[in-house]
């Protein structure tokens, strides 16, 4: 009878309480919205099925209910945005990727000289101006760098080597330094290392699922962030490596600058681009001003070493899991390697036509069901369509509702069409509405064709050296978290070719 009396109360407090939340919390939608994927669970809403049945529940969801349609995940109303309407997101300036990145990636919180907003457009000038610019004179040192790199790695096979993927990111991260930093760090070990391990260890921070959302979509952020504020930094190793490295260079180069006037010579990096803008102009390196240029050269990294490396891996399984590619794309290699006799131009890598379009097909098939960078109304927005979102709406892509487009791509849009875009002369780098790994528009990733080069020359030169196999000797299989995925983990096979 005690536990009758006790008991009962808390029940109704429970049953109150829930009330309440669902109340909160239940969808509220304006006039003319997409349609709202109906839903079993209150409060969870869609979250189940958009954990652990993406794919098939997106299928469904497009076929019933059109392009674009409403779920309700994780306390929130998000957008979905299909092969018919996904192309105006990346036109349209009411919709913000920065917006929306600051709460799935709060980089504010740890790279303190940063504002929470407001420096995509630099970073897009500087990619732009300072790499995207000055490709082809940035070709020599790419492939020296990226040999380094698959000698120190990978090595010497004369048997059957088992390389995990961790040696990845190191192999993308060796370019990138020599670009960023210059040629006199990026020979050190700890700053490659540093800019390799950098975007791993900040997504630490952010492991927890955002469970907390389920209250209040800012609560989650406030929580994951906390350990930041009383000291615990997975990164700052990397920042404090770094800012230890590069200010004896920028004092040099100061230096430099004062006693030669104008027969100094600027090196060729994004150190002394910045340098030379009105942003970064300066006389003497204080600690705030190395903050600054650190924050900023890391959040460069962050957009581009991790991506290009999950890229490049999965292009390698790609390449290793399909024996029926391993003799034509070999064979393209090494009339390249005969013309160039070793040494890569711009156009010889222009050249490679063959393994751009591979590349092209393994960007495609990634297997992502929607992109990892959703965008968020800064203001209501109408679609073309007459539909119409609020402010503050969070807005996702349905990466395979395009890139598997039957329409675009045929009947067999979902098989591996390794020679796809060189028959209908589409290139690794160029964006289209069928094809939105590196977005589309305006707000195109400005350092795709840098990308797209490393990842290039990186395949030429290991093709060129090894046989490379899966451990099943068959295409392995993505891994996927909810409706997201990543490369295979078994490892890859590498073997030396005899020549």
């Amino acid at each position: 009878m005690y536990f009758f009396f006790e008991t009962v109360p808390a029940f109704v407090w429970v049953f109150i309480a829930t009330c309440v939340i669902y109340w909160i919390k239940s969808p509220k939608l304006s006039k003319n919205e997409p349609p709202m994927v109906p839903y079993k669970f209150p409060i969870i809403g869609h979250t189940l099925d958009y954990l652990y049945n993406a794919e098939n529940f997106f299928a469904e969801c497009r076929q019933k209910y059109g392009d674009p349609f409403n779920i309700y995940v994780f306390g929130q109303v998000n957008t979905i945005t299909g092969n018919e309407i996904a192309h105006e997101i990346y036109k349209a300036d009411a919709l913000s990727k920065s917006s929306a990145m600051l709460d799935a990636l709060p980089l504010y919180c740890v790279l303190k000289s940063l504002e929470p907003s407001g420096t995509d457009g630099h970073l897009v000038k500087v990619v732009r101006e300072g790499i995207g610019a000055k490709l082809p004179l940035y070709t020599e040192r790419m492939q020296k760098n990226l040999m380094i790199s698959i000698n120190k790695e990978i090595g010497d096979c004369p048997n059957p080597k088992l390389v995990n993927n961790d040696i990845f990111p190191t192999m993308v991260a060796r370019p990138v330094a020599d670009i960023l930093v210059g040629q006199e760090i990026s020979k050190n070990e700890d700053v490659v290392k540093a800019f390799a391990n950098f975007t791993q260890d900040f997504t630490s921070i952010l492991a927890i699922p955002p469970i907390l959302s389920f209250i209040h979509p800012q609560l989650h952020n406030q929580i994951v962030t906390l350990p930041l504020k009383f000291g615990w930094n997975p990164i700052l190793k990397h920042l404090t490596t770094l800012k230890k490295h590069l200010r004896p260079v920028l004092e040099k180069r100061l230096k430099d600058k004062e006693i030669l006037g104008d027969k100094y010579e600027p090196p060729l990096d994004i150190v002394e681009y910045l340098l030379n803008s009105p942003e970064y102009e300066t006389k003497v390196i204080t600690d705030d001003y190395l903050n600054k240029i650190c924050d900023f050269l890391f959040m460069v990294v962050i957009v581009s070493i991790h991506s290009t490396s999950r890229h490049l891996t999965s292009a390698l399984y790609d390449f290793a899991g399909r024996p029926e590619l391993w003799d034509d794309l070999y064979e393209e290699q090494v009339i390249i390697d005969k013309e160039c006799n070793g040494e890569l131009s711009s156009q010889h890598i222009n050249k490679m036509v063959k393994l751009d379009s591979f590349v092209r097909e393994t960007l495609r098939t990634f297997d992502a069901v929607l992109t990892t960078t959703p965008h968020r109304s800064v203001e209501s927005y109408t679609f073309k369509n007459g539909m119409t979102i609020p402010k503050g709406r969070k807005v996702q892509t349905y990466l395979i509702d395009i890139h598997y487009n039957a329409t675009a791509y045929g009947p067999e849009s979902k098989s591996f069409l390794p020679y796809h875009g060189l028959e209908n002369n589409l290139p690794a780098s160029r964006t289209d509405k069928n094809y939105f790994t590196f977005g589309a528009g305006k707000h195109s990733c400005p350092g795709r064709f840098f990308a797209v080069g490393e990842i290039k020359v990186c395949l030429h030169k290991l093709i060129l050296n090894y046989h490379i196999k899966t451990p099943s000797g068959k295409v392995e299989k993505k891994i996927h978290f909810g409706p997201f995925a990543s490369s295979p983990v078994s490892g890859l096979i590498f073997e030396n070719r005899k020549k």
